[in-house]
């Protein structure tokens, strides 16, 4: 199968600048800009300058509607080679999720092949539209902790996609990645959930639900959170702790109760 390149955009376009004390929510620059900051934190580790990657790939030998597709768009940063790496890898792992049988050699690139040659014969016959989309832009810093966002989003027919969001937590002073785990002050991680665990009861008397509803999807517990201008959020996927058509619940712990629970340097960096 003949695959053609529809743009690949490697390395080439700076994409701005982070501040250490933005917390989270900020857009990304768009690609081909560039502006600098001036960063005087103390103890923080620098600025950051972003760099944006897109791949989009179809099959060359489908036409019209419905042909298999991948479109990827990550972030990479100047002088950040450990990071950098990281990324590459979390990217790598978002794919190999989705990618069925067809051998690869496990790069960026081949997975994306093999997810098309998989794709191709069953979408060209069909019209499925099967198509593979994913991301990682930045969510957030707060001092020395960088957070990226991590969406994938998979169709190969049916009645609708599988969308999907991952945290990832970079400690740039120690270049290594966190786990939620890792955020919370030694032998706090009960009393964390004991305060998620309200907080989702709080959320199910917010919507109404039942008792049908809260005996088939019990509060669970997620590695999968950020720091936003509120609190720490925990974020859950579709299937999770409510059905596809409620889509991806969050639960938000404010601050003030999380003062002794989370590092201090974490919650106020």
């Amino acid at each position: 199968m003949r695959i053609r390149f529809l743009f690949l955009l490697a390395a080439a376009m700076l994409a701005g600048c982070d501040n250490n004390t933005q917390d989270s929510d900020s857009p990304d620059a768009k690609a081909g800009t560039t502006s600098q900051q001036s960063d005087n934190v103390p103890g923080n580790t620098g600025e950051l300058i972003r760099i944006l990657h897109t791949l989009k790939k179809t099959d060359e030998q489908c036409q019209g509607d419905g042909c298999p597709r991948v479109e990827l768009e990550w972030i990479t940063f100047e002088n950040q080679p450990t990071l950098n790496d990281a990324i590459t890898t979390q990217l790598a792992g978002m794919l190999v999720q989705n990618q069925g049988s067809s051998p690869h050699d496990g790069t960026i690139e081949g997975l994306v092949d093999a997810f098309l040659a998989d794709a191709s014969d069953m979408a060209m016959a069909s019209r499925q539209g099967w198509e593979l989309n994913a991301s990682i832009k930045r969510q957030g810093r707060r001092g020395d902790l960088l957070t990226l966002r991590l969406d994938s989003y998979e169709y190969t027919g049916g009645a609708h996609g599988q969308p999907g969001v991952q945290y990832f937590h970079w400690d740039l002073a120690r270049q290594q990645a966190l786990g939620l785990d890792d955020l919370l002050e030694p032998g706090q991680q009960e009393a964390f959930w004991e305060l998620a665990r309200s907080r989702h009861q709080q959320w199910l008397d917010e919507e109404n639900l039942d008792q049908a509803f809260r005996d088939s999807w019990p509060f669970d517990r997620t590695d999968n959170a950020y720091f936003s201008k509120n609190g720490l959020v925990l974020h859950y996927n579709v299937y999770h702790i409510a059905p596809y058509a409620m889509g991806q619940p969050e639960l938000t712990i404010p601050y003030e109760k999380l003062d002794g629970i989370v590092r201090g340097k974490y919650l106020n960096p």
